[in-house]
């Protein structure tokens, strides 16, 4: 089970390898604006200046804001905050159950937490040699070097795609019915 820690008992090594297979998923390619947030909010907390992470410092410092933002009448650093939530789960549902930490930023605050990530189960019984785990297809398809690309790179893409299939599946039934009606001609 994972515990919460902070960033003095995780290994900073671990927290930055996370924060780069982060960086490297789709949800933050697609997105420099959310890399840059959470790239700034990591470091900053892993520098010791985490108490200084703001709407303001982070709006001014990480999204390439004017000096003259003012959080209270512009809510754009928590709409961001929301998609840096979102882009997070995404990353740790899929690719990111393998990084050591899971790097968290709490609703209400943009401070960053860290969580150690379990890695494996209990080790087997003295002199029983552990069962080789299942490696994923795409752990499996990388260890061979063969690059992995992202089908969709957006779920609108993946839903269009899935429109214009059932399209096309309704179009053959179509196609199907009209070649029976011809060759069994009118039935009266």
């Amino acid at each position: 089970m994972s515990e919460q820690t902070s960033p003095y008992t995780v290994p900073v090594e671990a927290i930055r390898r996370s924060l780069d297979g982060c960086l490297r998923a789709a949800a933050f390619r697609r997105s420099p604006k959310l890399a840059a947030f959470l790239t700034y909010v990591v470091e900053e907390e892993l520098a010791g200046r985490g108490d200084a992470i703001k709407a303001y410092t982070i709006a001014t410092q990480a999204l390439g804001r004017a000096d003259s933002f003012d959080p209270s009448n512009d809510p754009s650093v928590r709409v961001e905050a929301g998609r840096l939530r979102r882009g997070l789960d995404e990353v740790y549902a899929d690719e990111g159950r393998c990084l050591p930490v899971r790097i968290q930023v709490p609703v209400g605050a943009y401070r960053p937490s860290f969580q150690l990530q379990a890695v494996e189960d209990d080790p087997p019984p003295q002199g029983v040699p552990p069962a080789p785990a299942p490696m994923p297809a795409a752990r499996l398809l990388q260890t061979a070097g063969i690059p992995l690309m992202p089908l969709f790179e957006t779920r609108g893409q993946a839903v269009l795609a899935l429109l214009l299939a059932v399209i096309a599946f309704l179009l053959a039934v179509e196609i199907a019915l009209q070649i029976y009606m011809l060759a069994h001609g009118p039935t009266g």
